[in-house]
């Protein structure tokens, strides 16, 4: 814990393969879902439907990507996004549990529109500790939960 910080990578997520029946059946339901839109007379939804599915396909074929994060005196940076302290409103170092499977995550609360919270893999539970131990110096902890989109995220393996 210098004082110059910390730095470390992680993945953006775990790659699962999906079988060819896996991408038919989103593109099926993509296509129910823009023509019901469409017979409704809602062209504009059935483009939304399109393009999620679209992007859901691409996500999901693709492979994951490391990114470097730093923690240091002048924020927290992310493959070269400073995120600085005083835009950061609070922190969560969510505890591991080993037993449950559950691995911890840096919850990231900020005031920035694009990305209102990060959530940052932490892959030991010493990392975890380190990280909180140096992050408190800087911003105020407070216990927080990833939101809903994290979740669906997860859900689809993205």
């Amino acid at each position: 814990m210098a004082e110059e910080g910390m730095f470390w990578t992680v993945s953006t997520h775990e790659h699962r393969e999906r079988s060819n029946d896996w991408y038919w059946a989103l593109g099926l339901l993509a296509l129910v879902g823009a023509g019901l839109s469409l017979f409704m007379g809602n062209v504009l939804f059935a483009l939304i439907i399109a393009i999620a599915a679209g992007s859901i396909g691409v996500l999901s074929a693709r492979g994951p990507r490391e990114h470097v994060v730093r923690l240091d005196p002048r924020g927290l940076s992310l493959d070269g996004t400073l995120y600085r302290w005083d835009t950061i409103d609070s922190f969560w170092a969510e505890p591991f549990n080993e037993e449950q499977g559950l691995q911890g995550r840096l919850l990231v609360t900020t005031r920035g529109i694009l990305h209102p919270q990060l959530v940052i893999p932490l892959e030991s539970a010493v990392r975890a500790g380190s990280v909180r131990a140096y992050a408190r110096r800087f911003a105020k902890e407070e216990e927080q939960e990833a939101h809903i989109g994290e979740y669906l995220a997860e859900l689809f393996g993205l």
